[in-house]
């Protein structure tokens, strides 16, 4: 086992993770980074259409109260509120920091932004790169982290467990995977910017390292999760061809949708705004086509954006082209569609500073939870991940420097050690970890997807309780060593999803009314007897419990 020392532990990749060291350098401090894939490349940032901030570039009109009001109103008010005020008033800065790093965003020809509208906003303020905001964010934060002196960059890592004395952060274990060893590092300062959960459903937007792990490290360690229900479903995952199965088309702000029958159904659901609704109505509105029998061939809607007008398009050429290349033209033929499962509104607690209820442990992007509340507005996601991702990684600077350093857990890295190594003495059997993410992913998308019941997310729990009391022990891993050991990969994450899947169904259990993106047919209305109430999920031996508490309200 490799031991190492360091001030501050990144953990994932993305725009949230790059942005944190970049910010835990500058301030002085030691960085490692690891990353389950490649550093910079296995995160969802790069897919990002669009970058919502209010500036000097804004329409008339439009301000930092307007766009904070959207967010908060199209959170369902279960937004953080102070966090959200943070979010709006620093996205700008970001963006302006970044530009000065050597962003550029798409401009008119006098020289203006192109700005978009999107649903939830008031004004147009979606801020676009027709090659894609987020992946050029990413390859911008990339080189400039390269710029920064004491930064130790470690791809294909593993993290497997956070360590602790007396409920402080004092280091994590994981397992390289490159070099076949188990990896232990004792760091007084954590950020965790792993990402979200779509792989734990059929169809989704997210990459494949994607797997919730972040959520279920912190949850082991004790920190507390929040709205753990809130899934948002992106209406317009392609469902053919195969190969784009789960690709998903921005354009659908501006596009129209019809059913089989050639009804643009939306009027029925949606009569005022249409396809300019919040995506958790969109999404509920194309399931209830399907449900009821009024779906396509290979079971969605048909997405029409051959009215859209061409400059739009261009803030959308990835998306053109990825179709164009398997034979469709958006501009001149229409696609089926259906909701995928893209963006995760909960995740792991934070204050202003990116900090988690467990001191050392810090967190930033999706797998925080609390600034996007019940339901994310498009370009927001963008906007968090560069704000609260130089947020935690300079507040985790600031906590290395004054921690008191105190040796790690010899315990509990035996513990972890024994465990990771008795995993490879399994051999080969019928029962894989891929047969058990299928299984679970029928389980969330079955009864815990874009509409929910009592009923449906107890056969859930269920059946979560069985795959980790039955399936789990039984899933073989091949090989006897760690090097690029596939099998074991897919093991822990199985064991992490389904940590996770229990905090999300008990979490939706608890919800007993439809809020944001959650939605149940058994409480099909928000609870109007009470305030906004926050779900929020902590360990009680190894079963996740769920209480309800008010949501942070300080102006709306």
């Amino acid at each position: 086992m490799k031991r190492y020392e360091t001030d501050v532990l990144v953990i994932g990749t993305g725009g949230a993770g790059l942005y944190a060291a970049i910010r835990a350098a500058d301030a002085g401090a030691r960085v490692t980074i690891w990353d389950k894939g490649l550093v910079g490349r296995s995160g969802s940032t790069v897919s990002g259409a669009g970058v919502a901030a209010v500036g000097p570039w804004s329409t008339p009109g439009d301000s930092l109260d307007v766009h904070f009001r959207d967010t908060v109103v199209g959170g369902s008010y279960l937004n953080d509120q102070p966090l959200v005020r943070t979010l709006v008033e620093e996205a700008s800065g970001r963006i302006t920091e970044m530009e000065s790093w050597g962003l550029q965003f798409d401009r008119e020809p006098d020289g203006r932004y192109v700005l978009d509208r999107a649903g939830g906003h008031s004004y147009p303020r979606i801020m676009a790169i027709s090659d894609r905001v987020g992946l050029q964010m990413t390859k911008v934060l990339g080189t400039q982290l390269l710029r920064c002196d004491g930064v130790e960059h470690h791809h294909d890592v593993m993290a497997t467990r956070l360590l602790t004395r007396d409920d402080v952060v004092m280091g994590a274990m994981g397992v390289d995977l490159g070099a076949g060893d188990l990896v232990q590092v004792s760091a007084p300062a954590i950020v965790l910017a792993t990402g979200g959960i779509g792989q734990l459903y059929p169809t989704t937007s997210n990459p494949i390292h994607c797997t919730g792990d972040g959520l279920a490290l912190a949850l082991r360690a004790g920190a507390h999760l929040i709205n753990m229900e809130q899934v948002q479903f992106y209406p317009s995952g392609l469902v053919y061809p195969p190969s784009l199965r789960g690709f998903i088309l921005g354009i659908q702000e501006y596009a129209t949708m019809y059913n089989a029958g050639n009804e643009r159904f939306m009027e029925r659901y949606a009569p005022e705004l249409l396809e300019k609704t919040t995506r958790d109505r969109l999404s509920r509105a194309i399931h209830a086509e399907i449900a009821a029998g009024r779906g396509t061939e290979h079971g969605g809607v048909y997405l029409d954006a051959t009215d859209v007008p061409e400059h739009t398009f261009r803030s959308f050429m990835h998306e053109l082209e990825m179709c164009q290349e398997r034979g469709y033209d958006l501009r001149r033929q229409q696609v089926e569609i259906a909701p995928a499962a893209h963006y995760f509104m909960g995740g792991v607690e934070i204050d202003l500073d990116g900090q988690t209820s467990l001191p050392g442990l810090f967190a930033a992007g999706e797998v925080s939870g609390g600034a996007q509340g019940g339901n994310r507005l498009s370009g927001n996601s963008l906007a968090g991940i560069v704000v609260f991702g130089a947020r935690a990684g300079a507040g985790a600077a600031r906590y290395a420097r004054d921690a008191e350093r105190v040796d790690t857990s010899e315990e509990q890295i035996a513990e972890e050690e024994t465990r990771l190594q008795s995993l490879l003495n399994r051999g080969r059997g019928k029962l894989t970890a891929a047969q058990g993410k299928d299984r679970l992913r029928e389980l969330m998308w079955q009864h815990a997807g874009v509409v929910r019941s009592a009923r449906g997310l107890t056969e859930a729990l269920d059946g979560l309780e069985e795959l980790k009391q039955e399936v789990l022990p039984r899933v073989s891993i091949d090989g006897p060593g760690l090097h690029h050991n596939r099998s074991m990969v897919a093991y822990l994450e199985l064991e992490k999803m389904v940590a996770v899947g229990q905090s999300m169904v008990r979490s939706a259990l608890a919800r007993e009314e439809s809020r944001g993106a959650h939605f149940r047919e058994d409480f099909s209305e928000p609870d109007s007897t009470s305030p906004p109430l926050c779900t929020e999920v902590q360990m009680e031996g190894d079963v996740p419990m769920v209480t309800l508490r008010p949501a942070e309200v300080t102006e709306l």
